[in-house]
């Protein structure tokens, strides 16, 4: 394959794809994109990844795989809630549920918040995308679980919540991920209270 034919076909990508598919020397293939990026045909998010904005199927979620590197990870909090119709309000960040460190990255086309979860809470909950590429996300009862869950957490992040659609949330998916995602009682009281709370919100309005 060459260059011109992989980039039409990739709109987020590795160096090290970019130089398998086009049989290239990975230090090759690094100069040549570094290249591409200066003519503005290509775009590097971070070290090894790329992006093409103009592509016709390019969107910042789909980079997400690809800056998981080998953590266990998927889109979800308040992007997820606001991709399933929960939220109004579009996140100023794409935040993604990981196994790894807590972090931020500000890229050329978004900014990306990795927020640690327990590895026990990535099994259930979450599903591909049907977009291409595709991404994993959080359905909209286990986004907002995981919302929930981090406010418990230190620093209490998603303490206080823009306003939730829990129309859009199904609620038997909702308690089911919370009996068997969190064990510990103190937490699990807490999600439940504010699960009340947002349904009470819910039934006034």
């Amino acid at each position: 394959m060459n260059g011109v034919a992989f980039l039409l076909g990739h709109a987020v990508f590795t160096t090290r794809q970019y130089a398998m598919l086009c049989e290239s020397r990975v230090d090759a293939a690094s100069r040549q994109l570094a290249r591409l990026s200066r003519l503005g045909v290509v775009v590097r998010v971070t070290r090894g990844v790329w992006g093409q904005p103009a592509h016709p199927r390019f969107t910042p979620f789909a980079a997400v795989p690809l800056l998981l590197g080998n953590e266990q990870g998927y889109v979800s909090f308040l992007s997820a809630m606001h991709l399933h119709g929960l939220l109004a309000q579009i996140p100023g960040s794409i935040q993604v549920a990981t196994t790894g460190h807590t972090r931020c990255l500000t890229t050329p086309f978004a900014r990306y918040e990795f927020l640690r979860i327990q590895p026990s809470m990535m099994r259930e909950g979450v599903a591909t995308s049907a977009t291409d590429p595709a991404y994993n996300m959080a359905t909209a009862a286990k986004a907002l679980l995981d919302a929930l869950y981090i406010a418990t957490r230190k620093g209490r992040r998603f303490s206080s919540l823009p306003e939730v659609d829990m129309n859009e949330v199904s609620k038997a998916e909702l308690r089911r991920l919370l009996d068997r995602q969190v064990r510990a009682t103190p937490i699990h009281r807490a999600i439940t209270a504010r699960i009340a709370e947002l349904a009470c919100v819910e039934a006034r309005r």
